[in-house]
């Protein structure tokens, strides 16, 4: 962030009590936290039991989702175990670690596996740019978190063939330099078996030609329940990956089961003051 950027706080906070299964983004969801008008960096995410008793919470899982206004996705999945509660026992808690930026309007939502009470906590902040005294060279970012499923069944390693878009580098607007990308987060919602997905970066054109194999990630078989995370991996880069405007990640998956592989893509696109 540039010397001119103004952080505000925002603490979102929720409570989830009603049993969702799905992992698709279906059902009861609450409203953790929703991003600001340049984006909220959401640093932790805090998970606390509120039920009383010797079984306030029952084994099984909370999920936190991306929704974009049209699409949710699975961004990750916390095991919660059978947790008795007293006078000299604290009901369960946990704390992640996410420094996730999430896009301007874009929502992060929760559910729980079991009819158990939760409160999920968002430690966030908003960001803005001190404008008045803007230095030329200082860099303005926006988050864009690029929200999406990778379903497309495709052997192809020359980019040839149908791919899902993840994220495309620069938002509305005009005048973006790049895109920033931190990670590439990748989460089934249907039983998973062996097989490659493959991320590929993609001109302002299409076709093999086009399109270049970035990286492949590996398939493990996983059969998700109530009580057992779905297939989840996260392509990282050192640093940060900066992807030329207009550019895109796309991606492919290789196995004969039809699969769905939810995407949440960590980023943010930059500028500079006119």
């Amino acid at each position: 962030m540039a010397a001119e950027t103004q952080y505000t706080a925002k603490t979102g906070m929720v409570k989830i009590s009603t049993a969702n299964s799905n992992l698709d983004g279906s059902g009861n969801l609450g409203t953790v936290i929703t991003g600001g008008s340049n984006g909220t960096l959401i640093k932790h995410v805090i998970i606390k039991a509120t039920g009383t008793g010797n079984a306030s919470t029952s084994q099984g899982m909370i999920r936190l989702f991306i929704d974009d206004g049209t699409n949710i996705r699975l961004l990750k999945e916390v095991d919660i175990p059978s947790t008795g509660q007293s006078s000299t026992d604290e009901t369960f808690e946990t704390i992640l670690s996410l420094d996730f930026k999430l896009e301007s309007g874009f929502v992060l939502k929760a559910s729980t596996q079991n009819a158990n009470a939760f409160n999920i906590i968002a430690e966030g902040l908003d960001f803005a740019y001190y404008n008045a005294s803007v230095r030329p060279e200082s860099t303005n970012y926006t988050a864009n978190t690029g929200v999406s499923t990778i379903t497309t069944q495709n052997t192809a390693l020359d980019g040839s063939g149908t791919v899902s878009t993840l994220i495309t580098a620069g938002v509305s607007g005009s005048g973006w330099n790049g895109l920033a990308i931190n990670s590439i987060n990748l989460k089934g919602y249907t039983d998973v078996t062996r097989g490659m997905i493959r991320l590929f970066i993609q001109n302002t054109g299409t076709g093999a030609s086009n399109t270049f194999l970035l990286t492949e990630v590996p398939l493990y078989p996983v059969d998700a329940s109530a009580t057992f995370q779905s297939f989840q991996d996260q392509v990282e880069f050192v640093s940060t990956f900066q992807l030329q405007a207009g550019y895109k990640i796309v991606a492919t998956i290789e196995s004969s089961q039809g699969e769905s592989i939810a995407t949440v893509v960590d980023a943010m696109d930059w500028k500079y003051p006119s």
